[in-house]
């Protein structure tokens, strides 16, 4: 494939850090490239699953919808990162949906060739098991904010969590994307906006959100 070597790739997933480079090598040769355009489907609940992903460059997202048609994003994912874990160890089919939110080229690493080299490595399935330790921790979270926190001081905690060093959020995600993440609809993502921006600790433009007052939004989220 044009662009990064896969072994190079491979080396850089966190699962894969432990693997002996001989077996890292034919899983870079058994694998091939993917590239998807901007709002493409990678995969969608529920289908069989016969590849594990890596993000070469662009993002993704991942998501589950309801019998209505809305969407709850779990994860947007960038360079570097993997996604299609879990039906790699279970064999199930696909627990979500992957969407390309700009063009997007991945690794598509076979499942079959990822489980022969995690029997050849058992020492492996502990990176594994941390990996997916991680996710349902993070998960559980956002299920308590979903549950315990109102969407103001849900949106106040994701702004928080996702501003960069100079205190932006920048809208990568649309903002329907957004509202998909914390779980409403697009209007009330929008009025719960306005208020925090009445409050003067937010300003916001078409591509990003400035916290002005940062200390007030995570006591905000955690009051």
């Amino acid at each position: 494939m044009t662009g990064p070597d896969p072994l190079a790739l491979l080396r850089g997933v966190g699962l894969l850090t432990a693997a002996p480079d001989d077996e890292l090598r034919r899983l870079a040769d058994a694998s091939s490239p993917r590239r998807l355009g901007r709002g493409q489907i990678l995969f969608v609940e529920g289908e069989p699953s016969s590849h594990l992903y890596v993000v070469v460059e662009g993002r993704l997202k991942v998501f589950v919808s309801s019998s209505r048609g809305e969407d709850l994003v779990l994860a947007v994912l960038t360079a570097g990162d993997a996604l299609g874990e879990v039906s790699v160890l279970d064999e199930h089919p696909r627990s979500a949906s992957a969407e390309a939110l700009e063009p997007t080229v991945l690794l598509a690493v076979p499942a079959d060739a990822l489980r022969e080299l995690l029997h050849r490595c058992p020492t492996l399935l502990l990176d594994w098991a941390q990996d997916l330790a991680n996710t349902v921790r993070r998960l559980t979270g956002s299920t308590a904010d979903l549950v315990f926190l109102d969407l103001p001081r849900r949106l106040a905690k994701y702004l928080v969590e996702n501003a960069d060093d100079r205190s932006e959020v920048h809208l990568g995600l649309s903002q329907g994307d957004i509202a998909a993440r914390l779980g409403v609809t697009r209007q009330s993502l929008n009025r719960a906006l306005g208020g925090l921006s009445r409050r003067g600790w937010v300003t916001t433009s078409a591509t990003v959100i400035v916290l002005r007052d940062a200390a007030a939004l995570t006591r905000f989220a955690g009051s």
